[in-house]
């Protein structure tokens, strides 16, 4: 991989003037998982926030939780400014809709070696017949005179590097090669839904919409362990909740296996050519930061081929985890593996060691300290939810780092809880998150399988971590910086 710590992306596009009626012209619908206290206070959103809605969008707001996952449209001047400001804080989202036939997007398909899984991408891309360009990333013979045939079978257009540039390299040499205003990036390894263009392109009509991506599940065929565990827990599948795509959200980037992205707010090239893993997170991270809007809709499905064996499945959590200190270089800090508050830590000691007086004092101090950040017209119960949550996620992101990106310590933990009541205590926060799990999106494992797999799955990943961060010198990665939970001066506003 070339070097990284010299490199300055290019500058992005301005977005355009947004035109409010187009930008709100189809189906809404309330964002799972964000809750409405006192008909006015919502909490979730993406980012997560504390959000007192301003009278003028109450109405909307409540007409659109109302209608779940059905879809309301904005009708009026009024709604559709309400619609804007719960759209941009992920309150609701966006419900992709068919409304014809597509004619100004092309597909760019990266493939490499093995030509068996291009040959059902290219079929399953039929059903919309968009223009194709499959790149063939420098597959030795014969896969290369099987990858032809294949695509000149398909109707598709070739073009071959001489040299190997990795998937966002092929990509790119696509994205050149293509001419239409929307351009959507497909994997050969994946299987595509018969309208997830179609679906999907219609919500580009806001003009701050600058990449869009379906939800990619796993094609399971089989039984073993790793098929039933990625059945379920795929590094690809984002899950079932649409969100914004920003970073420190659940869906802080997607996987561009499936991607639909505008043309006019990328950069030319849009993935940079040094990164041969991490290359998708890099660039809907800069779109972000260019003000461009992302989302991630899983209302549309696209399938992605897996490979079953145990090599495959922990060698390629390595390789995604090794990503890490690169992408650190390009956004500094975002990296970082946890930032708990000492009163979460705090509360997590003096419990598992029989000191509640001490968490007790530690949870009234978050109450009052909370309290004063969100003012006293705030009610208690967002007041006391939104204490617990700080706290649980305290407790979620030191599990989180033990079984990741400390593993070594974390399985070291684990070993000294029969000696430990403290060890008790971290090693219930390091397995809380995959009992969780567990419980919410179960797979067809055994709970015992289940739990064995998410620990293996971790710490391969944090394996990649760990050895990237040394030899490339880049601490920060691995290294956690808890928060000192200080007295607000003042109330925050909302």
């Amino acid at each position: 991989m070339e070097s990284s710590r010299d490199w300055g992306p290019p500058t992005f596009p301005e977005r355009p003037e947004r035109d409010i009626g187009s930008a709100t012209s189809g189906p809404l619908a309330w964002t799972p998982g964000t809750a409405l206290r006192a008909r006015r206070v919502a909490l979730g959103g993406s980012p997560r926030r504390v959000t007192v809605l301003p009278s003028e969008v109450r109405r909307f707001a409540l007409r659109v939780r109302a209608g779940r996952r059905s879809g309301v449209v904005a009708e009026t001047p009024q709604e559709q400014n309400a619609a804007i400001f719960l759209l941009d804080h992920g309150i609701v989202d966006p419900l992709p809709y068919d409304r014809g036939p597509v004619d100004d997007v092309e597909v760019v398909v990266p493939v490499y070696g093995d030509p068996g899984p291009l040959e059902r991408c290219l079929a399953s891309l039929q059903a919309e017949a968009l223009p194709v360009t499959v790149v063939d990333d420098a597959s030795p013979e014969p896969h290369a005179g099987r990858i032809a045939s294949i695509v000149e079978r398909h109707g598709a257009r070739l073009i071959r590097h001489s040299v190997n540039t990795g998937p966002g390299g092929a990509r790119n040499t696509g994205f050149t090669a293509t001419s239409a205003p929307f351009v959507a990036f497909i994997d050969a390894d994946a299987l595509a839904g018969p309208d997830w263009v179609t679906r999907l392109r219609p919500l580009f009509d806001d003009a701050h919409l600058g990449a869009v991506g379906p939800r990619v599940r796993p094609d399971v065929r089989g039984e073993s362990a790793v098929e039933l565990y990625e059945e379920t827990r795929s590094e690809l599948d984002m899950g079932a909740a649409p969100s914004r795509v920003v970073h420190g959200v659940p869906v802080g980037w997607l996987p561009s296996a499936a991607v639909l992205v505008r043309r006019s707010a990328v950069t030319d090239p849009p993935f940079e050519p040094g990164l041969r893993v991490g290359e998708d997170v890099d660039l809907f991270w800069r779109m972000d930061e260019a003000g461009w809007t992302v989302r991630y809709v899983p209302d549309v499905v696209v399938h992605h081929e897996l490979r079953a064996s145990w090599r495959h499945f922990t060698s390629r959590r390595v390789m995604y985890g090794s990503s890490a200190a690169f992408l650190e270089m390009r956004h500094p800090r975002r990296l970082t593996p946890a930032s708990p508050s000492w009163s979460g830590l705090g509360v997590l000691a003096s419990a598992s060691t029989g000191r509640p007086w001490i968490a007790a004092g530690i949870i009234a101090y978050e109450l009052a300290r909370t309290r004063r950040l969100y003012g006293p017209e705030m009610p208690w119960r967002v007041v006391a939810e939104e204490t617990a949550r700080s706290l649980g996620s305290d407790w979620f992101w030191t599990g989180h780092l033990l079984r990741r990106d400390w593993w070594p310590v974390g399985w070291a933990t684990i070993a000294l809880t029969p000696r430990s009541a403290l060890a008790r205590g971290v090693a219930a926060a390091m397995v809380w998150e995959p009992v969780r799990d567990h419980i919410l999106r179960p797979t067809r494992l055994d709970p015992a399988r289940s739990l064995l797999m998410r620990f293996l799955d971790d710490a391969s990943y944090g394996t990649g971590v760990i050895i990237n961060a040394i030899s490339e010198r880049v601490p920060n990665v691995i290294t956690p910086r808890p928060r000192f939970p200080r007295w607000p001066r003042k109330t925050r506003r909302r």
